[in-house]
């Protein structure tokens, strides 16, 4: 099954800023038919996972591969399995097998160590997982989210494995849909030893999410709508108390 593509044309094209004070983030740029990434080679992570998300993507139908390897689309070289043995890190995914079970390919392309981070086995399989599935729940309710994931690079994060793949300590999220004639936006920080008890605690505006990252994200749109998307933190247009359930499998 090839994703819609009409639903693709309209992902949002990502573009690095160039913030005060900071360098340009470095990148190799990597399209696949259901995600796009950008690939740090001084950290040896994706500086970003993009990928629509909606009725389209949430659909059981594939079970899990566990397929991890190497990227070859990496031309540097991507991190190695190797990198992660022994580290106590689990390789933790950007994109998540589980929005990609609609597509056999699609479930194995998210087994490419350039979508892993090496993330604590109780912050991946916990708070991480969970805001997750809070993305699939509001796939179902919204039919349609166009989402972009990665961590927060920075100097001298420790590394791990022979490749010194960086140990990010924070992870965002930034989510838009389509509300009638507009966009709604949101955006997540999560640290991974700060256990807040609710996922709303770790919501920020989107604008807040690009000052942390260097990242300027959806800039298809146009000047004054963007600003009014990223710089929203109107936590009552998104439902945080959404159910998710698979849809069933097409044929």
């Amino acid at each position: 099954m090839m994703l819609n593509i009409v639903a693709w044309l309209l992902f949002p094209i990502l573009v690095l800023a160039s913030p005060l004070a900071q360098s340009p983030l470095d990148e190799q740029i990597v399209e696949r038919d259901f995600y796009s990434l950008s690939y740090n080679e001084q950290h040896e992570v994706a500086n970003w996972v993009a990928y629509p998300l909606g009725h389209p993507q949430i659909r059981g139908c594939v079970s899990r591969t566990d397929a991890f390897r190497i990227d070859p689309m990496i031309t540097t070289g991507s991190a190695t399995l190797q990198d992660y043995q022994n580290s106590n890190f689990d390789r933790g995914h950007l994109l998540p097998a589980g929005d990609m079970k609609f597509d056999a390919q699609a479930m194995k392309d998210t087994f490419f160590m350039s979508n892993m981070t090496p993330q604590p086995a109780k912050f991946n399989r916990g708070r991480w997982a969970m805001l997750e599935t809070l993305m699939r729940s509001w796939a179902l309710k919204y039919e349609q989210l166009w989402v972009v994931t990665g961590p927060i690079l920075k100097e001298r994060l420790p590394t791990i494995g022979i490749n010194k793949v960086s140990v990010p300590v924070d992870y965002f999220k930034v989510i838009i849909r389509k509300d009638g004639d507009s966009y709604k936006g949101i955006g997540f920080l999560m640290n991974v030893d700060v256990p807040y008890p609710e996922l709303v605690s770790y919501a920020l505006s989107i604008n807040q999410i690009e000052d942390l990252s260097g990242i300027d994200f959806f800039p298809f749109l146009s000047d004054n709508v963007e600003e009014e998307v990223e710089s929203d933190r109107d936590l009552t247009q998104w439902d945080f108390q959404a159910k998710f359930n698979y849809l069933p499998c097409s044929n």
